[in-house]
């Protein structure tokens, strides 16, 4: 798509597609590194890519300390970390970055994360699911109402 309707809808999905139309060229007539310039362009979406997914990996850690501390004063403040981690998701969501997710990849991340909390809440780690509790649409939230598990 050469008119850059492409990268203004899914950059992600542009750099990707530059990239390949970039290494498809022939370098003899202006003495260009396509593969390197090819390199940086997919360094940047996959810069993208990483930024929402570590996002959505702080996202669920949250939800899940939410759901399965049974604290109370920190609640308020990590709804609106959620909320202003998902404002920033939204910024960068695109078809192709949302596909490229890898839901129970990013549970696994906010476990990890997750487990280091476990000396302020003993027993944590064994009320926690082993798999993602949460949808996708939970995750990000969508419109303008933020949503949140209730306290277990």
């Amino acid at each position: 798509m050469a008119d850059g309707l492409l990268y203004d809808e899914d950059f992600f999905a542009w750099t990707q597609e530059q990239a390949k139309l970039l290494r498809r060229g022939s370098a003899a007539a202006n003495q260009l590194d396509f593969d390197l310039i090819a390199e940086e362009i997919e360094d940047l979406g996959k810069s993208e890519l990483h930024a929402v997914q570590s996002l959505c990996e702080h996202i669920i850690e949250h939800l899940l300390k939410l759901e399965y501390t049974g604290l109370d004063e920190p609640a308020h403040h990590w709804r609106q970390e959620i909320t202003e981690w998902r404002i920033q998701v939204e910024k960068k969501e695109t078809r192709s970055i949302i596909a490229k997710l890898d839901l129970p990849a990013r549970y696994r991340a906010a476990l990890r994360m997750l487990r280091y909390f476990e000396r302020d809440v003993p027993g944590l780690m064994g009320r926690v699911p082993a798999k993602c509790p949460y949808s996708l649409d939970q995750i990000l939230g969508s419109g303008d109402e933020d949503w949140f598990p209730p306290a277990r």
